[in-house]
């Protein structure tokens, strides 16, 4: 998960666990108060807990409503035996609603990350992209935060698949895609972006993305696959920077464009490297 991602968790995990405490605060007040007839509303808190709270919420829920129940069952009024068997009803029912309710959200998280992962090669794919640069861009302009991106493309990759085979090239992809993912860190966002390119959102300033690039341009440098015959082949990558400009209103269009001439200035200097957008940068034809 990223860094960003990991934040936005724990502050969802925050607000589950203060609705948790509310729920069981408001049994045990009212029970303490007097009202011993409330301790059915246990069942709401303890029917929560798992989705709520995980393992945890349901022991803290758990101890809470079994001290109350406790505390009062010398009480006249109250039959403690009932009790007893209802809290157990309770935690039991408690467990089986959390374990169904976390079994299908392990499901649903299956089935958001395989429709947001590319196949091929790993990393997420266009349409999570797509979505995801321009919410980086937003959080960079409320927050004043550094930004930058990273293109990467495959040098002369039609030329390696009109050569050794298209099943070749996927493969060759995919081993691309672990490079990436291995090199770069657990903030960094990567994406193919299309084909053979790929695209690597990093949260810092352009010299971090420099630093990514280069890791990544090294790193596939020395990937290899075997082919027909039991040679083994590799391939280069060029990457093109550029870095996110605060008050502009940018929401990655002027980010990517950029990148992109970078990118095309790296072919047209010779692939296998990395360059930093400069306004001075042209379309370049090479590929």
């Amino acid at each position: 998960m990223h860094a960003r991602e990991g934040a936005d968790a724990a502050d969802a995990a925050q607000r589950r666990a203060l609705l948790l405490a509310a729920a069981i605060i408001v049994p045990t007040a009212l029970v303490l108060l007097g009202f011993a007839a409330a301790w059915p509303l246990y069942a709401l808190p303890l029917a929560l807990a798992l989705p709520l709270g995980g393992h945890r919420g349901m022991g803290a829920a758990a101890t809470v409503a079994g001290l109350t129940v406790a505390l009062i069952s010398g009480r006249p009024e109250v039959d403690a035996a009932a009790m007893a068997i209802g809290l157990g009803a309770f935690v039991l029912t408690g467990i089986a609603v959390g374990a169904g309710h976390q079994a299908q959200m392990r499901d649903t998280q299956r089935v958001a990350s395989l429709s947001f992962t590319d196949r091929l090669t790993g990393v997420h794919n266009y349409a999570f992209f797509a979505d995801a640069l321009p919410r980086e861009c937003r959080r960079a302009e409320r927050y004043g935060l550094s930004l930058s991106l990273v293109v990467l493309d495959l040098d002369r990759f039609k030329a390696f698949n009109d050569r050794w085979g298209h099943d070749a090239g996927n493969r060759l992809l995919a081993a691309v895609g672990d490079v990436i993912r291995a090199s770069s860190r657990s903030s960094d966002i990567a994406a193919r972006f299309g084909g053979e390119e790929f695209a690597l959102i990093v949260p810092g300033p352009a010299e971090e993305a420099l630093e990514a690039a280069e890791r990544i341009r090294a790193a596939v440098s020395r990937v290899s696959i075997l082919v027909a015959g039991g040679e083994s082949v590799g391939t280069t990558i060029s990457a093109g920077v550029s870095d996110f400009q605060n008050g502009t209103g940018d929401l990655g269009e002027r980010m990517l464009d950029q990148a992109d001439k970078a990118l095309y200035h790296s072919k047209s200097a010779g692939r296998d490297r990395v360059s930093l957008f400069a306004p001075e940068h042209r379309w370049a034809a090479a590929s």
